[in-house]
């Protein structure tokens, strides 16, 4: 036993804890749900466009038996508009952070120094 031994307990400090309302977990898992089926519908709009138009051609060996041969083609098409529905909703998220967010500097932060050092001459 040292005289430098503590035996209180450490508590955690929660005052400084940023409080996030709990509606945005079921906004974010509205749009984890929303999000493959915006992305299946519109993967069959466009296959839909595709064959009135011809874009672009299907390759066969994509093309499987079975009652729907554009399922692998769709299922494809959907992870990619999904990904895309993401990243757009990440997009405008990082935004209205940046915009309406909380400081990048909390009270117990020191503010940047603007020290450059002077000039070194021989």
């Amino acid at each position: 036993m040292s005289k430098y031994d503590n035996y209180e307990e450490k508590r955690p400090v929660t005052d400084n804890k940023i409080y996030i309302h709990p509606i945005w977990r079921g906004i974010g898992f509205a749009l984890l749900v929303f999000a493959p089926i915006m992305g299946y519908i519109a993967s069959i709009l466009l296959l839909d466009m595709n064959k009135q138009y011809k874009w672009m051609p299907i390759p066969r060996d994509l093309l499987i038996s079975g009652s729907d041969p554009y399922l692998l083609i769709k299922l494809i098409i959907t992870f990619v508009i999904a990904f895309l529905i993401f990243l757009i909703f990440q997009l405008i998220t990082f935004f209205l952070y940046r915009v309406a967010g909380p400081s990048r500097y909390g009270q117990l932060d020191v503010p940047r120094v603007a020290y450059k050092g002077k000039k070194y001459k021989r």
